[in-house]
């Protein structure tokens, strides 16, 4: 049995779920982090240096960082294609979930934190992110090749937080057609509409 320690309305945590889903994994989860009901609220320091969610137990198995878990169990699926066993698809697939984790969530997280706050924050190196993420969406479905891949998954709640934009008036929206149609096109996932749009809002 899998137990997953998180809560649903965590970014990283929502990931973890959508995978879930698509690999048709059953787990127990055991709720934790920031806000949770947690039943026992260190379970997470003792099993990740970190204390931070998500953490997945399989068995004697624990791992943790939300990527880190996402390949996890792709591996455990290998007639999957969400991540494929050729090297260099593997590798291009695990740039964009490493840069989505260094260059995409840090900045739209203290964005996020700021405009919550009531506070400005400079936007600019979130629409630079998210630029990029348009100029490589020209002409593509998905990040890496036709079908949904786990660099999809890994940023799905980023491209979700798009919606910061939408409607407000502190920032210029910036023109992203390809981002907004590939957002369209996740939400054809039942499992980014349960676990990241409806989680997350």
């Amino acid at each position: 049995m899998v137990t997953v320690y998180g809560r649903r309305n965590s970014s990283n945590c929502a990931k973890v779920f959508w995978l879930m889903d698509e690999l048709d994994q059953p787990f127990t989860l055991e709720p934790a982090g920031r806000g949770a009901d947690a039943r026992d609220p260190e379970a997470v320091r003792r099993l990740s240096p970190t204390g931070t969610v998500p953490v997945v137990q399989m068995g004697d198995q624990v791992v943790w960082e939300s990527n880190a878990i996402l390949r996890c169990l792709a591996a455990s699926a290998p007639a999957s294609p969400l991540w494929p066993a050729d090297p260099a698809a593997r590798g291009t697939i695990d740039s964009w979930m490493d840069w989505a984790s260094i260059s995409l969530t840090p900045p739209l997280g203290r964005l996020r934190k700021a405009r919550a706050a009531g506070q400005t924050a400079d936007a600019t190196a979130t629409l630079q992110a998210f630029g990029l993420l348009d100029r490589h969406l020209a002409g593509r479905s998905y990040l890496v090749g036709d079908t949904l891949t786990l660099a999809d998954i890994a940023i799905a709640p980023a491209v979700f937080r798009w919606r910061l934009w939408e409607g407000s008036a502190q920032d210029p929206l910036p023109d992203v057609p390809n981002l907004l149609a590939y957002r369209d096109r996740l939400r054809t996932h039942a499992g980014y509409r349960q676990h990241v749009e409806d989680a997350l809002n």
